[in-house]
């Protein structure tokens, strides 16, 4: 049995390793294009879709969805559409300078710092995790 197997929370851990660095190119984007005329900041949403698969997962049940009324049986049901990942969205809310651009320095470098913290303590929580394994392991080895 390998580490990856031993525990469901891995997996999550890695696509959550994944989304960060796909969140960190889209804010050096951000950045780059800070002069670039009419370019809106891009961000990336994936910690509602995260929680959501986990949910799924550990079989916790938050349905936080608004159901759609049906007052006639003639009424059609609403598809179900299962999210594949996270969703890229335009972050808006600041003011466009006279060229159009909204890219907010500030907010770009604060985010891309959140974000690598965020990282790191990801990195660092699977080391963390595979050293537990791996010690115990060993320590199985001694009885």
């Amino acid at each position: 049995m390998s580490f990856i197997e031993v525990s469901p929370v891995y997996k999550y851990a890695h696509k959550a390793l994944d989304y960060r660095s796909m969140r960190q190119d889209l804010i050096s984007g951000n950045i780059a294009n800070v002069d670039t005329p009419f370019y809106k900041p891009r961000d990336i949403d994936f910690e509602s879709y995260l929680s959501e698969a986990m949910d799924e997962e550990f079989g916790r049940s938050r349905n936080m969805e608004l159901q759609m009324a049906q007052t006639s049986s003639k009424h059609l049901s609403p598809l179900e559409q299962k999210r594949q990942g996270g969703t890229i969205f335009f972050r808006d809310g600041h003011m466009a300078r006279n060229d159009g651009n909204s890219v907010d320095l500030d907010v770009e470098t604060s985010e891309m710092g959140k974000n690598s913290v965020m990282y790191q303590a990801l990195v660092a929580s699977l080391k963390k995790h595979k050293g537990i394994f791996a010690y115990a392991l060993e320590s199985s080895k001694n009885i």
